[in-house]
């Protein structure tokens, strides 16, 4: 019914604008008040030639065949493997059930989007009974924006509401990191049978590679005649599998000179892996440097092996296994070591990203200058 008079005498004017796109609850526009019919008639009129025309559009087109549009677009540029194996994970994960009865994307409004967004603050984290973190959330609307930044370019619709919504806001986490004397506390808990871990994260402690990188590198990549690892690619997860890409950013692959003490030890767990894998392997340079048997170390069987050791102590301080790379920034920095360095170091890919970290761990050079300006007087 268009036009209905309420029950106090007002004229109200009442037009269907379609279904909402998720719940498929029809939806409409009311104006109420009108003295008249007429007035209301007036009102519906209105109504159907601008507000809803304004909303009306020819192309209906799915929130999937804009996800695999873009898809397409990031393998013909020549994305990373790695980047789209986790695109996809989070357009599966998080928006691919929500928006599957949407037979027109260009019917979503503000609301709609904002709606979305409410119900991921509310959805648990996988494996956890905590909510998915302000950060983790604004990465699916940055996700969701991409996806709906195809029909733009493909003039599916003139306007999407996605990039209204502000980002949540993230609460910046305490850096954690180790000092060299709880570096040396936490080495003390290893024990003799975990010799390659024990390697590895001394690796971590004092090159700050990823996890994934230290995982990726295999005898190929040391160099012992300049004591240098080449850093070239990196492990990541997918569906559960572990797989070998390009590292994170251009700037990540490089080349880190190591000290004589570490290079002599894995120099020596060279020689001991060899004896320990020849009947394993044909080619033990191909072995990932930390491999104590024929079973292929993966992120997971490290990370669970991390936390074993370190509920041997509890009285040290425990850190993530990506803080030993804060751990080395931290390190170079009470060396003496500036910006540059830092950011070589860590494969970050611009110096910017360096200074946002770590600018708060280099002592004020405020004092150094007023002391320089009282010496002049």
């Amino acid at each position: 019914m268009a036009v209905r008079k309420s029950r106090n005498g007002t004229w109200i004017a009442d037009v269907s604008s379609g279904t909402n796109p998720i719940t498929l609850i029809q939806r409409r526009i009311v104006r109420k008040g009108f003295k008249t019919k007429k007035e209301a008639l007036e009102a519906e009129r209105y109504l159907r030639s601008v507000e809803l025309k304004e909303k009306s559009f020819s192309t209906k087109i799915t929130i999937d065949i804009l996800y695999q549009l873009l898809k397409e677009e990031d393998e013909i540029n020549n994305r990373k493997k790695s980047y789209i194996d986790t695109q996809e994970n989070n357009y599966n994960k998080h928006i691919k059930d929500y928006f599957s009865k949407v037979d027109n994307i260009a019917k979503l409004t503000y609301e709609d989007i904002y709606q979305f967004r409410e119900h991921l603050r509310e959805k648990n984290a996988k494996n956890s009974e905590k909510k998915l973190n302000p950060n983790t959330i604004n990465k699916i609307m940055v996700l969701l924006k991409k996806i709906l930044d195809v029909g733009l370019r493909k003039g599916y619709y003139k306007e999407h509401p996605v990039g209204l919504l502000k980002k949540l806001p993230i609460e910046k986490r305490k850096m954690q990191f180790w000092t060299v004397k709880e570096f040396k506390h936490f080495l003390s808990l290893f024990k003799n049978d975990e010799y390659n871990l024990e390697l590895l994260f001394t690796v971590l402690f004092f090159t700050g590679l990823r996890l994934g990188e230290a995982l990726a590198l295999t005898w190929k990549d040391i160099e012992f005649s300049t004591s240098t690892i080449h850093v070239s690619k990196s492990m990541y997860v997918n569906k559960g599998e572990e797989h070998i890409s390009s590292t994170k950013t251009k700037s990540g692959t490089r080349r880190i000179i190591i000290n004589k003490k570490l290079i002599e030890a894995l120099e020596e767990w060279k020689k001991k892996q060899t004896e320990r894998l020849r009947q394993f392997s044909t080619d033990t340079e191909k072995l990932q440097i930390f491999q104590d048997s024929p079973i292929t170390l993966t992120k997971n069987s490290i990370e669970k092996q991390y936390k074993k050791i370190l509920a041997r102590d509890s009285s040290l301080k425990k850190i993530r296994i990506h803080d030993f790379r804060h751990s080395h920034a931290s390190l170079l920095i009470n060396q003496g070591e500036d910006y540059l360095i830092v950011k070589e170091r860590l494969g970050h890919a611009s110096i910017t990203t360096t200074i946002d970290t770590y600018s708060h761990l280099y002592p004020s050079k405020q004092k150094d200058l007023a002391d320089k300006l009282d010496n002049l007087l």
